[in-house]
């Protein structure tokens, strides 16, 4: 699962890092920590179309009103690489619009008795990394608007994840920059599934942060809650 992300860098740098522009970077919001079910418009990159924001929460096309579009974003927050190729809400999407979302890191919480300790989870050597994502456009029937909505893709837990997730044991696909152009370009699933894997052990790092993360959906402006408390684990 992931349900919680951290993008606050400047958009000339995640401009840089993705080698796309924004289709307008005047909308965009940086957030020191955010949860998809506030469902934000947060930045994703799609093949030839440079960066657009988008809505955390897919509605897929055939959703026939806006309280079922409503009711449909909670539930598809994130989407299981394993069966997303079978789903009705994702299987179109998969096949034909997959976008890469950029993240300072993402929020995760260990289990530890009756406790739930939120870790901040980012890359060892890099300030932006990239989630893989599907996208839909989705138009309201009952007023003609345009919508696009995004799924983070989740997997297995790597080595690092399966002890900070340790109740799921799932982590978000990571693209790595040498994959971001087959998983933007590829068109048949044997070369889609191969990027769908836990990312390779030692790469990441994270840390717990106060408890305080827990009970704030929207952070825009208090960076010392993703300040560590504890040990950076590494492995």
């Amino acid at each position: 699962m992931c349900y919680t992300v951290s993008i606050f860098s400047q958009t000339h740098v995640i401009e840089t890092d993705l080698g796309q522009l924004f289709e307008d970077a005047s909308e965009f919001v940086p957030y020191v920590h955010v949860s998809g079910f506030s469902h934000p418009k947060l930045p994703v990159g799609v093949a030839e179309d440079g960066i657009r924001l988008m809505r955390w929460g897919l509605v897929p096309r055939w959703t026939k009103s806006m309280q079922q579009a409503d009711e449909m974003r909670g539930r598809t927050l994130n989407a299981r690489s394993e069966t997303a190729f079978e789903k009705p809400s994702f299987r179109d999407a998969i096949r034909k619009r997959r976008g890469l979302l950029p993240v300072n890191g993402f929020i995760e919480w260990r289990h530890d008795g009756k406790l739930k300790i939120p870790h901040l989870v980012r890359m060892r050597d890099a300030e932006i990394f990239t989630l893989g994502c599907i996208w839909e456009e989705w138009v309201d029937p009952a007023t003609g608007g345009c919508e696009e909505t995004f799924s983070i893709l989740t997997t297995e837990a790597n080595m690092l994840m399966s002890h900070v997730h340790n109740s799921a044991l799932r982590m978000p696909v990571i693209i790595p920059r040498t994959e971001r152009a087959a998983w933007m370009l590829a068109d048949e699933r044997e070369h889609v599934q191969p990027l769908l894997r836990p990312l390779d052990d030692g790469l990441l790092e994270a840390f717990p942060v106060t408890r305080e993360v827990s009970k704030i959906r929207v952070n825009r402006d208090e960076p010392q809650m993703l300040e560590p408390v504890g040990e950076t684990i590494t492995e």
